[in-house]
């Protein structure tokens, strides 16, 4: 957060909002995986829709190499038979709380904050709140606090008052109760805590939190798809979210009446975001690769308390939720509500981020990520061609150790060793022959991308080297 907080510091507030990031992290892929890989991804896509029974889905994957793949499948509208499409907006729900975690562990960063400050040092006294809570336990959901959305009278209210503006200290006033358990001692999700956490970056920056969310995360890494409500108004379509609320397990009515103004101001930093997967796949991405927070922050977010939370879920953090997919382990947040079923993750070993909308509740995000990761894997342990007039080449030996032998089908001009983030570590002008050896000598052992060009075209291959 400090490494563009340091820019923003240097010009007048006028120009806050002109900010434009330029951090190291990946932000919008520049290059479409290819056509093969695009197919396949979008054939599995598609296999899900129809194997989960949902209505649809909309994805974006980030990945190594600065390549990316937005897909669409199923229908946005079940009724009216309107296709799904990657532009359309969701209800992140409890996504946003990866934003909320990112605002507060910024603040700590910048020294405004400790992780270990009681709330009471910053906040007026809150019912139900003790004034000693810990910022720490808030994060990591070990605090006590009760869940406000856990009163049935909260969702009632929605319902049938879904323009009502709540402020939080009166939603968690009505919908409190004293906290369950003594801070520190036990684990239990409650929406309260980032209810608390919202206000908490409002005392600290003297700001609404949705300027404090756009200043400080939306506008630097360009997020202009990305809403919180009800302070700001959507641009772009929200798509219908599908579910029952006489009948469980049904996906018959549209949501987003009941999921108004009313909602959003009661969850506020909890659930209140509005956006695209394209946008929580690169915030995701921003995030966990450095551009956003120092690696210290990072790794203190990713220490979790092991829990089974489901769908890949294994433990929660500060503010983040750990998933773990064929054997390898992501970061991010998923998110459930009325009509909506939200998740983000990034792959730090991989550097592979996925976002997922799905217009229903209670759907099997956790299958399909790992279905659509199962895919990413297959088609990088193989090698991807970039471009449509990429020529064949032959990699040995595999595992590699200080050279590599290849063998093309014709001249090519560089190449270059890139690692799962898509930096180059080496590279070096190819020899006008079709045969020749690579020098890896002083390479660290590990899992890199071999990527060969020229004019007319160029592949990546993954090698391992031991």
């Amino acid at each position: 957060m400090s490494k563009i907080l340091d820019l923003v510091r240097a010009v007048a507030p006028i120009l806050l909002i002109a900010v434009v990031y330029r951090g190291p992290a990946p932000v919008r892929g520049q290059v479409p995986v290819s056509p093969a890989f695009a197919v396949a991804l979008q054939e599995k896509l598609d296999s899900c829709v129809n194997t989960y029974d949902i209505p649809g889905i909309s994805a974006t994957l980030l990945l190594p190499g600065d390549r990316y793949w937005n897909g669409a499948s199923g229908l946005a509208h079940i009724y009216t038979g309107t296709s799904m499409d990657t532009s359309l907006l969701f209800q992140q729900a409890s996504v946003t709380k990866l934003f909320t975690a990112a605002l507060i562990m910024g603040l700590v960063e910048d020294g405004d904050l400790a992780l270990d400050d009681s709330v009471g040092t910053f906040l007026p006294p809150i019912a139900h709140v003790p004034g000693d809570i810990k910022v720490r336990h808030l994060l990591r959901h070990r605090s006590g606090l009760s869940d406000l959305l856990g009163d049935p009278g909260a969702a009632n209210s929605w319902l049938l008052n879904p323009n009502f503006i709540w402020e939080p200290e009166q939603a968690i006033a009505t919908f409190g109760d004293a906290p369950t358990f003594p801070q520190g001692s036990a684990f239990a999700y409650s929406n309260t805590n980032y209810v608390v956490l919202a206000l908490l970056v409002e005392a600290v920056t003297g700001l609404p939190f949705d300027q404090a969310l756009r200043t400080r995360i939306l506008d630097p890494l360009g997020l202009e798809h990305t809403f919180y409500r009800p302070a700001e108004a959507l641009v772009g379509q929200l798509v219908p979210g599908w579910s029952s609320l006489s009948t469980p397990n049904t996906f018959t009515d549209d949501m987003t009446f009941f999921l108004g103004p009313c909602y959003a101001s009661m969850v506020s930093g909890a659930g209140a975001l509005v956006s695209r997967p394209d946008d929580m796949a690169r915030f995701n991405r921003a995030l966990f690769s450095g551009a956003l927070l120092a690696q210290a922050t990072m790794d203190t977010m990713q220490v979790c308390t092991t829990v089974p939370l489901g769908q890949g879920c294994t433990g929660y953090g500060h503010g983040t939720m750990r998933h773990v997919f064929g054997g390898r382990t992501y970061f991010g947040h998923g998110g459930d509500i009325n009509g909506y079923t939200m998740l983000t993750i990034h792959g730090p070993t991989d550097s592979v981020t996925l976002a997922l909308g799905i217009n229903r509740n209670n759907a099997p995000r956790g299958p399909i990520a790992a279905a659509l990761l199962q895919v990413v894997h297959q088609q990088l342990s193989v090698g991807v061609a970039e471009w449509i007039a990429a020529p064949e080449v032959r990699i040995f030996p595999v595992p590699a150790k200080e050279h590599v032998q290849i063998v093309l089908t014709t001249e090519l001009e560089r190449w270059e060793l890139i690692d799962v983030r898509g930096a180059v570590i080496r590279g070096a002008p190819l020899a006008p022959t079709l045969a020749q050896r690579l020098d890896l000598s002083g390479i660290p052992a590990g899992m890199y991308g071999l990527r060969l060009q020229g004019r007319t075209g160029r592949i990546t291959r993954m090698i391992v080297l031991e």
